[in-house]
């Protein structure tokens, strides 16, 4: 193997890395946001909350929990 077909594998198994780093982040932070706003009830209150709703596999119809301390 030459020295330029190892830089291109490394430079593609960086950027797939990242990729899924970005997959794996945004997914985080849009479950955070659906907790912090007791939202699993209702529509996704962005992109990053519907991408996660989207990967996770989840459908918020049908869910009517809300927390004691919410919505008095």
């Amino acid at each position: 193997m030459n020295t330029s077909a190892a830089v291109a594998i490394l430079i593609l198994a960086v950027f797939l890395g990242g990729v899924t780093l970005g997959v794996v982040v945004a997914a985080s932070m849009g479950s955070r946001l659906e907790d912090r706003r007791f939202s699993l009830s209702g529509a996704a209150p962005g992109i990053a909350a519907r991408g996660a709703r989207r990967l996770n596999g989840f459908g918020g119809s049908g869910i009517h929990f809300r927390p004691r301390d919410r919505g008095r």
